[in-house]
């Protein structure tokens, strides 16, 4: 199942998951379940996959028909319980795609279109809690809503979980614009139930880094922010050092890969400049005559010159 290059946040998570006393998984916009799939795979004891795209949802039933520890909910998360329009995605050439469905409204870009809609339940996770649909605590929530993660943590209620991660950019361009929400408006809600560290782990094509308490990200780029409960940040602190160390050292590797590549470069285009004046040089040579093939030399000259 595709990860869309997310693999560093997934191994983060389920290296968590090892030093979780709760070890559930609520996964809010689980799309055709990846996220879920792994941290079933490294040790979740129970995953609460919500989705509100009709034909994801019913991916998600029949692909974890035999799991008993996976719960399917076919909503919308948000602060509150209505109906809601759910925008769905098509790419640039108007293929219907998995991903980049939202409720929120998004003007189209050349990577990302959203031309139809379909209504859907929307529910809070407080209401869910209420219903006894969801646990009152778990290990992990992982939010990705395409651009309403705001929303559905200040419809969090009394739900409580160790970590919660989010999507986010600044601005995408070329494919979801600008971010309703900035890094300090989520800071401060998650810093009101006990959230005061996160790290953000920012993806610049195939340079991957995690950052501490920092998540400034460039337009055009993205990533998760990763926020650890006061209560568990000693318990998870050596994976996020962990994972910082990897993915500075994959940054590393990938740098001096670029780095050969450019220097292989240089030297073929100074070997091709090399070739380029011994060439001029011999025309030069044959073009202080007066024979035909000096005449010949003084075209080739002024042609290679300009």
């Amino acid at each position: 199942m595709n990860l869309y290059e997310q693999g560093p946040e997934v191994r983060l998570l389920g290296a968590f998951l090892s030093r979780l006393a709760i070890r559930s998984v609520i996964d809010v916009g689980a799309e055709c379940g990846a996220f879920a799939e792994h941290l079933l795979a490294v040790g979740g004891m129970e995953v609460y996959m919500i989705e509100p795209e009709p034909a994801n949802a019913e991916f998600l039933r029949r692909r974890f028909a035999d799991e008993s520890r996976v719960n399917v909910h076919e909503y919308a998360i948000g602060d509150s319980d209505r109906e809601l329009a759910l925008r769905l995605s098509v790419d640039g050439d108007g293929h219907v795609l998995t991903f980049g469905h939202t409720v929120l409204e998004r003007p189209a870009t050349d990577e990302i279109a959203w031309r139809e809609s379909v209504v859907v339940t929307g529910r809070s996770l407080a209401s869910l809690l209420a219903a006894g649909e969801l646990p009152r605590r778990v290990g992990i929530l992982k939010i990705d809503t395409e651009g309403n993660d705001l929303a559905v943590v200040a419809g969090m209620g009394d739900l409580e979980a160790d970590v919660v991660m989010v999507e986010h950019w600044r601005n995408l361009p070329h494919s979801l614009g600008p971010c309703p929400w900035s890094t300090e408006q989520m800071v401060e809600a998650l810093a009101q139930r006990g959230f005061a560290h996160f790290a953000f782990i920012e993806h610049h094509g195939e340079f991957v880094i995690l950052k501490w308490d920092d998540g400034d990200v460039e337009d055009g780029h993205m990533g998760n922010l990763v926020f650890l409960h006061d209560r568990v940040l000693d318990r998870l602190l050596p994976d996020v050092v962990d994972c910082a160390s990897r993915l500075a050292t994959g940054a590393v590797a990938v740098g001096e890969m670029y780095a050969v590549a450019a220097r292989e470069r240089l030297e073929l285009m100074e070997t091709v400049d090399r070739e380029s004046e011994r060439r001029l040089r011999r025309i030069e040579e044959l073009s202080n005559g007066r024979t035909p093939t000096s005449r010949l030399a003084r075209r080739l000259r002024r042609a290679l010159r300009g």
